[in-house]
């Protein structure tokens, strides 16, 4: 059963990433996000705070060990989760009544540039999930 969850959550974090990712693409070429893409961005953005947090706590135990993950997926976990937490912080900031004008934008521009971080995180904590799965396939697999 939990191979199944791992699988699930890992797969719902790459299309989310990818979706936020896709959606976010025009803020490169100077434009601002609106209209749909920003209604996906926000839909997208909604299944990463609760994405997030559960793969943090489903993969905690997992990533903290060196016999029970590979170092390519402990790197990617540990900056998808910073990443991660920072995108989502540097825009919940931005929500509280404190910061100025130019703090917010301060804040948003950080959140671009941790939210486009996430996407080499997420590459490599795919990566680094696939690589651990065929090692233990493999020694499964080998007699003795």
């Amino acid at each position: 059963m939990m191979i199944w969850i791992d699988r699930i959550l890992l797969l719902a974090i790459v299309v989310i990433v990818a979706v936020l990712t896709a959606t976010a693409l025009p803020v490169l070429a100077g434009h601002h996000l609106g209209g749909t893409m920003l209604l996906l961005h926000m839909m997208a953005s909604g299944a990463l705070v609760f994405a997030l947090p559960a793969a943090a706590i489903v993969w905690l135990s997992r990533n903290i060990n060196s016999a029970t993950s590979d170092f390519i997926q402990r790197c990617g976990f540990w900056a998808l989760i910073v990443t991660g937490f920072a995108t989502i912080a540097t825009v919940f900031f931005c929500m509280l009544p404190y910061p100025s004008t130019q703090t917010m934008h301060q804040l948003i521009n950080w959140h671009g540039w941790s939210g486009f971080a996430m996407v080499p995180a997420t590459v490599l904590l795919a990566i680094g999930s696939l690589r651990w799965r065929r090692i233990q396939a493999t020694r499964s697999a080998t007699p003795g």
